[in-house]
């Protein structure tokens, strides 16, 4: 008959030396997770900014129920005044006058006598 029991078991120099190559390899493997993880970790925080600068910006538009926008708009010449009227195409409205400049004086000079 054969009995198992739980007894102190030294290792032998050649076991202990599988060992430390162990733990060093198992170090090093934790070491790559751990930058693994600080990598993941600064995508997901980058990800999460992104979203939370856009909820912003939503939340700021739907607040304040406008946006600023580059707009092409139709410029209209007053000769007798010498301004450039420009109105929004999508509303008709006259959002600024400009004074023309020489050149634009002078282009409609020679445009008329051609």
């Amino acid at each position: 008959m054969i009995s198992t029991e739980w007894l102190k078991y030294s290792f032998s120099e050649e076991e202990k030396a599988d060992l430390a190559a162990s733990m060093a390899q198992s170090v090093c493997e934790l070491q790559e997770k751990e930058d693994q993880k600080k990598a993941v970790m600064s995508d997901l925080k980058g990800q999460i900014d992104a979203v939370q600068a856009k909820i912003n910006t939503l939340a700021s538009k739907l607040n304040s129920g406008f946006e600023m926008r580059d707009m092409k708009c139709d410029a209209v010449p007053d000769y007798d005044k010498r301004v450039w009227e420009i109105f929004r195409p999508d509303t008709g409205e006259l959002v600024r006058v400009k004074d023309m400049t020489e050149k634009d004086l002078q282009d409609t000079f020679i445009q008329e006598g051609e």
